[in-house]
């Protein structure tokens, strides 16, 4: 780390040096002069420190002594400057009030207090020493004071050349690529390029030798190339590369024109596969300058890249990019097995293979590493020298042959990236990282750079997370319903290069390691329920300088110690990150301002929390304010204002708190307000009403205000004055009234709350109004809108329209009858309707406690008044009765919802009964107390009458359906289930009316679970030849609880041959379970309760060799047949490991 790290703390400690109150105060202390020298000194050493982690990188190890003599010094240094800037802005502060003839003596020279600082003294040690070391260098350093935007580290030329017979564990992938590269689907130019992604030592270019030398890529093509690009992309050197692949001769020595001549004489007009192996370049002119020479190919040529760089991947390709995974457990030991045995067999009888299996799981699954140990195990003929391997030396094979592949990735990252990589080793392996604390974590230590003042630190940090996650360096990303990166994790390897980067500066805490042991260390991270006091002495100088001090983990048992806590405060007064989150305190100690260089703190999830000291306000530098789920958390400290530098306020889930503090407007860095709470009191002196949000227009994230009420009162409330329409950087919006009453008044206030158009989430709760207002269309980037508890909303403006509108969610509006009421739009074409118009984005869509709902659209003119809703069960949606004609013969075309709609869910909406149509339904649909008639014309659907309609359909209507839950259904007779052929889940709850299903269940060959519960009418036994449930070969799960129509297993069962679990439960009428079972060679778990007709369990049962777990209850008679030992029914279940009856 100290190689990333060291040049960029240079620069902020020169730039604070330059910063005029800085220069005004060491002025006041007589202390100009070594502040000048001091910045002499720090220049001097920046400019050789780029040069001196190239000398690092190649081993130098007197540089590498003089690195690490400096890099404490450095710290030390920036850590006193900080300490000074703190001090200039409590002046800043202090002069503003009534105090100003107070600090004027504070700041005098003869204040004791500014004696005792003895700033001047200080400034020469530390510059007297880092003098000493800049002087003490016996080698030269280039000067170089700007970092280079290039350094190439150089890899070794990779070949198309095959070594193997065969690229184990790589099948899939070699066929899936090979796939993309033959087809001509959706590719406009000549030339198609695919890029392969994926950390160093996955096997990127050892799968691309692979598919370079396949047969069927050699009948494809007419001629194949092999360029090894590397760190380096200088245009020229590629085409010699390209020209020595295609000649097989190097080019002679002439300029770029005339081998530009030559490459196009070789691949114009032929179909080429090229594979360009190891691209780092992300400069998208420069590959525009290759891909230009390239395009002379016949159509159906292709580039084949590899890279681990996700930017390289976006800026090139022209086909979807193949990220390349690590190998699974199975892929991973037929590898090892591979190079690790004689003929790739496993020895017979041998704990080579028990001591192996765990070495390759400790491999992570990728192939270098797998590959390089097996190599050295294949040597080793005892198997006591494979456990010693295991436990001694497996650690040191992955540093120094792995480690190194990995670091040229890390050498190519800018010096500000590669701090902030390094300190992501603080976070245990497989740790999940929020990506805005990690962010917030990097602001907090001074990591992100801002290159101009219109920059905002964290959207820098989000472009220094995202190129982390391009590079590969990050993985699995996880995204939120708006499609923001979230969430990431490093792969071991990644974590283990970061650790090696970061050296003794971070410290990991958790049941191996229990204290700190180097004082050298500056963040050190607590994992498991271990209590601060056990890790920080109260006189530990070795902790003394830590800048992070970070809880990770749960710590649902841990309550730390107000005692713990003031040691914390008065030891380490160095902290920039405090994380004390989930630690149960019950108060935090008023000593919290001694922590002067405190950025970030985090008090999240302590539920005994009442008050926070008013003496946290002195924490100037705080950046972040974490005080989420604080559940009695009752107040904000009065004295806000104070935090000039706060950034973020995270509040969510104090539900406890009833008013914001006067003032809060007036912290004008405010980024991130979780919540803002109305005081019930509006004339309250300390609370701080709407209008002080009008000029905290940075706001961004979600920002939750609660607490609005439905009283007459309120309308003096300045709704308008909040000012939501110029934050612009809002995504989340949630507005949520304290009263259910009915006032026009609300609709009013809501008129006020009008967002910026840049909104991508709405949410409404317990709003007493019968409209929304029509600014709702203007957001015209929402994503998801949620309404919910608007009980007497009636009306909502036609939302069909939104281009980017995915979820819908409509919950507890209980006087609403249709969702658009079209007497006043336009949302129903008379004559034609584009369905690419309606809903274009929808995807969910959940309806819940919406009890007089009863259909999508109503719709009334001068010549019709029509409920467009009402049609006869056997009319689809498209059908138009003649009374809603015109005289003219147009007829209203009612369009199905969009192809993308994924999720249906209708819950408690018994007056619902029909709905546009959702053919193209993937997800799941799930009906509860609801209405059968409102989906039956969909689910009923034929592939015939859906041609007939006015939209065009690829497949039949649901055919991709994967999931239907249907719950109380009271109108539910039969289910027709012919074109579910993808349904994977199918499950049927108290449905009193259901009497059989379909005889359509044959088709039904994608369905792993079912389940049949509480239907009292429903009878299984009206299929005498078991064709009905011939076809469900993928069944795994089946369970009948509540059936009493079920006298015995229907006979068809004996075709689901791969069933797993069966479950029977309060099925009185049945008699036997039949000795056909024996068939079900696979099932593992087999659960019988309450079913007191069954008298004795089938013979065959012994026969289930699989079965692990038998569980009977409530059956007397049943369980007496199964005692232990001497039951009759006891030798049949004997064999089976987990047993439970009672």
């Amino acid at each position: 780390m100290a190689e990333g790290i060291l040049f960029d703390i240079a620069a902020r400690i020169i730039e604070s040096l330059g910063s005029q109150a800085l220069r005004e105060i060491g002025l006041l202390w007589g202390a100009r002069d070594e502040l000048d020298k001091l910045k002499d000194t720090v220049s001097t050493i920046k400019n050789v420190l780029l040069d001196a982690e190239e000398q690092r990188a190649v081993n130098n190890n007197q540089v590498i002594e003089w690195l690490e003599r400096l890099k404490y010094v450095v710290y030390d240094a920036e850590d006193l400057l900080d300490g000074f800037s703190t001090e200039c802005l409590l002046r800043e502060m202090m002069t503003r009030d009534k105090m100003a003839k107070k600090v004027r003596i504070f700041f005098s020279k003869s204040n004791p207090l500014v004696y005792d600082l003895k700033m001047g003294r200080e400034i020469k040690a530390i510059r007297q020493k880092l003098d000493a070391i800049a002087n003490n260098r016996k080698f030269h350093l280039e000067e170089r004071p700007v970092e280079k935007g290039d350094r190439a580290r150089k890899r070794d030329d990779t070949h198309s050349y095959v070594p193997e017979a065969k690229v184990t564990g790589r099948e899939d992938d070699k066929k899936e690529i090979i796939k993309r590269l033959l087809s001509d689907s959706d590719i406009k130019e000549n030339v198609g390029i695919l890029p392969i992604t994926g950390i160093g030592g996955l096997g990127k270019t050892t799968l691309a030798q692979f598919i370079f030398n396949d047969e069927e890529i050699d009948k494809h093509f007419q001629l194949k190339m092999w360029a090894c690009v590397s760190e380096s992309f200088d245009v020229q050197e590629v085409v010699e590369k390209i020209l020595e692949s295609t000649t097989k001769k190097k080019p002679e020595i002439v300029g770029l024109d005339t081998l530009v001549h030559n490459l196009q004489n070789e691949i114009g007009g032929k179909k080429y596969l090229l594979v360009l192996d190891d691209v780092w370049n992300e400069d998208v002119k420069k590959w525009d300058d290759l891909k230009v020479l390239l395009e002379v190919g016949a159509s159906g040529s292709r580039i084949l890249i590899t890279t681990r760089s996700k930017k390289v991947a976006q800026i090139t390709q022209t086909i979807a990019e193949y990220s390349l995974q690590c190998l699974d457990e199975r892929e991973s030991w037929c590898l090892f097995k591979q190079v690790a045995f004689d003929n790739g067999e496993e020895p017979v009888n041998s704990r080579k293979v028990e001591v192996g299996k765990e070495i390759v799981e400790k491999c992570s699954g990728v192939p270098l590493v797998i590959k390089t140990i097996g190599r050295l195990l294949s040597l080793e003929n005892s198997e006591a020298g494979w456990v010693s391997f295991g436990k001694d030396k497996m650690p040191e094979i992955k540093e120094n042959d792995i480690l190194p592949t990995l670091k040229l990735s890390y050498d190519q990252l800018p010096s500000h990236l590669k701090q902030c990589f390094a300190y992501c080793s603080i976070f245990p392996k497989d740790y999940v990282m929020e990506k805005s604390k990690l962010i917030n974590l990097w602001i907090a230590q001074g990591f992100i750079k801002l290159s101009n003042q219109i920059e905002c630190l964290e959207d820098v940090g989000d472009k220094y997370f995202m190129h982390l996650l391009w590079r590969s360096f990050f993985q699995e990303a996880k995204m939120d319903d708006l499609g923001n990166v979230i969430k990431s994790k490093m792969h071991d390897l990644m974590h283990d290069l970061a650790m090696s980067m970061a050296g003794s500066l971070i410290t990991t805490i958790d049941s191996q390691v229990k204290t700190i042991g180097d004082q050298k260390t500056r963040h050190v991270s607590v994992v498991d329920n271990i209590e601060f006091s056990f890790v920080i002495p109260t006189s530990s100088s070795k902790a003394s300088r830590i800048r992070t001090l970070l809880s990770v983990g749960e710590f649902s048992y841990l309550r730390e110690s107000s005692t713990s806590c003031e040691a914390i405060f008065s030891n380490l007064k160095f902290l920039r990150v405090l994380d004390l989150n989930g630690r149960h305190l019950d108060v935090v100690p008023s000593s919290i301002c001694k922590l002067k260089h405190l950025r970030d703190l985090d008090l999240s999830w302590n539920d005994k929390i009442e008050k926070l000291p008013d003496s946290i306000t002195r924490l100037q530098n705080l950046y972040t304010l974490r005080l989420s789920n604080c559940e009695k958390l009752k107040e904000l400290p009065r004295g806000i204002t104070k935090l000039v530098n706060l950034r973020h306020l995270y509040n969510d889930g104090c539900r406890s708190l009833t008013y914001m503090p006067r003032g809060l407007g007036e912290l004008k860095n405010l980024q991130t307000l979780s919540e803002f709470v109305v005081h019930s009191d509006s004339a309250s002196k300390y609370s701080c009403q709407l209008s002080e949000l009008n000029k905290l227009n940075s706001l961004r994230g979600k920002l939750e205000i609660r607490g609005l009420r439905s009283r007459e009162e309120d309308v003096a409330l300045d709704y308008k004055g909040a000012n939501l329409k110029e934050k612009k950087h809002l995504q989340v919006l949630a507005l949520s009234w304290s009263g259910e009453n009915v006032n026009t008044d609300d609709e009013m206030a809501l008129e006020g709350f009008e967002p910026h158009p840049n909104l991508k989430k709405l949410r409404i709760c317990f709003y007493g109004g019968v409209r929304v207002p029509m600014w709702l269309l203007s957001l015209t980037n929402l994503v998801d809108l949620e309404l919910c508890f608007c009980r007497k909303l009636k009306y909502l403006p036609p939302l069909s329209g939104l281009p980017f509108l995915k979820s819908i969610e409509l919950r507890g509006l209980e006087e609403i009858e249709y969702v658009s009421d079209c007497s006043d739009n336009n949302e129903l074409s008379l004559s034609s309707f584009s369905s690419s118009e309606f809903f274009p984005s929808l995807e969910i869509i959940w309806l819940s406690s919406c009890w007089n709902l009863k259909g999508w659209w109503r719709r009334r003119s001068d010549s019709y008044n029509v409920d467009v809703n009402t049609t006869t069960d056997h009319q689809n949606s498209f059908e138009t009765p003649s009374s809603m004609t015109r005289s003219t013969g147009h007829a209203l075309l009612f369009p199905s919802f969009p192809p993308r709609l994924s999720k249906l869910s209708i819950w408690y909406c018994p007056m619902l009964t029909s709905l546009p149509m959702f053919p193209h339904l993937e997800e799941g649909l799930h009906l509860r107390n609801a209405r059968w008639k409102a989906v039956q014309q969909t689910i009923s659907m034929n592939a015939s009458s859906a041609s007939s309609t006015p939209i065009a359909f690829s497949s039949p209507p649901l055919s991709k359906l994967k999931n239907i839950c249907l719950q109380e259904i009271e109108d539910l007779e039969t289910l027709p289930v012919q074109n579910l052929i993808s349904l994977q889940r199918l499950r049927i709850m108290r449905c009193p009316k259901l009497k059989s299903l379909s005889h359509g269940v044959q088709y039904l060959t994608a369905l792993q679970n079912l389940g049949l519960i509480d239907c009292p009418m429903l009878d299984l036994g009206n299929d005498e030849h078991g064709m009905q449930w011939k076809g469900l070969k993928s069944l795994i799960s089946l369970g009948f609880c509540g059936i009493p129509k079920l006298v015995s297993l229907p006979l068809g069962l004996q075709h689901v041959t791969n069933l797993r679990v069966l479950q029977i439960s309060n099925c009185s009428s049945l008699m036997t379970i039949p000795e056909w079972i024996c068939i079900w060679a696979s099932l593992e778990r087999f659960t019988i309760s309450t079913c007191s007709g069954l008298t004795s369990l089938p013979e065959a049962i012994s026969r289930l060799t699989s079965l692990k777990v038998l569980s009977i209850h409530d059956c007397p008679i049943l369980l007496r047949r199964c005692e232990q030992e001497k039951g009759e029914d006891w030798p049949k279940i004997a064999h089976i490991p987990e047993r439970d009856l009672s």
